[in-house]
């Protein structure tokens, strides 16, 4: 009798890079003083998570202060700085190495530390300009990080994104986009969201990746999530 082909198992193994150290973090809490308790905890996040993050994406490559690649060059920041401002219109974002914070919405989510992680994971993402870049697939990617990596009990908690296939579609961004990539992660390949990265970081498409790994396409996959997520 012959022996039954060997089970690849590298699907199951999701794909570790190197860490790289934080660089120096500073805060500045000159505009919105209130949010000082709040911002040295998001500093101690960041010193610890910026390390797994790095290992969680395709950072394979990248120095702590500087890669070349194709013959540019990509920075990793030498300083991450978290400024909580008092009047910014969304609760957050990123820009090159500084994190911008609204503190109102701190003071009103004292919580809400998961922000942090979305955004610093932005600064770890840093894809050079493409039109190969899709949106959102970079905040799927950050919500990914954040809701199945640093905090996925949280959401469990209080219950998975709810999906309304006649509203939703994978495109979507931010948590919905996560709950899929989450879903075809578990399902098919835990190697994907790091090709998928990856593939960013080297200016390609990154919609090829899903039917490498997976044998579909993205629109297939959404497809099957729906009817496999939809209530019973």
């Amino acid at each position: 009798m012959g022996q039954a082909a060997p089970t690849d198992l590298s699907r199951y193994v999701y794909p570790l890079a190197r860490p790289i150290r934080c660089p120096s973090v500073t805060l500045d809490v000159t505009d919105y003083p209130e949010g000082k308790e709040w911002g040295e905890a998001a500093k101690g996040l960041v010193q610890i998570w910026f390390t797994h993050v790095s290992q969680l994406l395709a950072t394979d490559g990248m120095d702590p202060i500087t890669r070349q690649k194709r013959g540019e060059r990509f920075a990793v920041p030498r300083e991450i700085k978290l400024v909580i401002k008092r009047n910014i219109d969304p609760p957050a974002y990123a820009q090159g190495g500084t994190i911008t914070v609204k503190g109102p919405w701190i003071t009103a989510h004292p919580d809400d530390l998961g922000l942090i992680i979305h955004e610093m994971t932005h600064v770890i993402q840093a894809y050079p300009d493409s039109d190969k870049t899709p949106g959102w697939l970079v905040e799927g990617i950050a919500d990914y990080i954040r809701w199945w990596r640093y905090e996925p009990e949280l959401h469990a908690t209080k219950g998975r994104t709810k999906i309304d296939p006649a509203k939703s579609n994978y495109t979507d961004a931010y948590r919905t986009t996560a709950v899929w990539l989450a879903w075809c992660t578990q399902t098919y390949d835990r190697r994907l969201v790091p090709a998928l990265d990856k593939a960013m970081r080297d200016r390609e498409d990154p919609m090829p990746i899903f039917a490498r790994l997976t044998g579909k396409t993205a629109d297939e996959l959404w497809k099957q999530f729906v009817t496999e997520s939809a209530p019973r």
